[in-house]
C-alpha cells in the first residue's frame, strides 16, 4: 500500500473541522455585535427587541445544525456539516464510495425538514468530495 487510501478521508475530515470553524467564528462576531446592540443604551426599545430576537435566532440555529449534523451522522454518512441561514440550509455530507442516492438525499431532507419545519426547495444537500 502506498498510504493514499488514508489520504482522502483526512482531507475530508480537514474540510469539515475548518467549515465548522468558520462557521462558528462568524457566528461569534456577529453575536458580540447583537450583543453589543442588545446592550446600547442609547439605543430604542424596537433596536433592542430586534438585537434580541437575532440572538435567539441565532442560538436556535445552532442547536438546529447540531442536532442535524448527529441525525445526519447516526444515519452512517461519514461526516456532516448544516448552514442554517434565513432563506434555507445548505448540508455538506462527505462523500461516499457510491456517491449520494437519491434516496441519500431523500433520507438526509427528511432530517432536515423534521428538525427545521423548512420545505424541500429550501434544503440543499452537498457531496464533500
Amino acid at each position: 500500500s502506498d498510504g493514499t487510501e488514508t489520504q482522502a478521508p483526512q482531507t475530508s475530515s480537514g474540510y469539515f473541522a475548518s467549515a465548522r470553524l468558520n462557521r462558528q467564528q462568524a457566528r461569534d462576531s456577529a453575536l458580540s455585535l447583537l450583543q453589543q446592540a442588545a446592550g446600547d443604551e442609547k439605543a430604542d426599545q424596537a433596536s433592542v427587541d430586534q438585537a434580541n430576537q437575532a440572538i435567539q435566532t441565532m442560538a436556535a440555529n445552532t442547536l438546529a445544525e447540531a442536532q442535524i449534523e448527529n441525525l445526519v451522522t447516526a444515519k452512517g454518512y461519514g461526516d456532516c456539516v448544516a448552514f442554517l441561514s434565513d432563506n434555507g440550509i445548505s448540508v455538506v455530507v462527505s462523500a461516499s464510495e457510491s456517491g449520494l442516492t437519491d434516496t441519500d438525499t431523500a433520507r438526509i431532507s427528511e432530517i432536515v425538514m423534521g428538525e427545521t419545519g423548512l420545505k424541500a426547495s429550501q434544503i440543499k444537500i452537498i457531496e464533500a468530495s
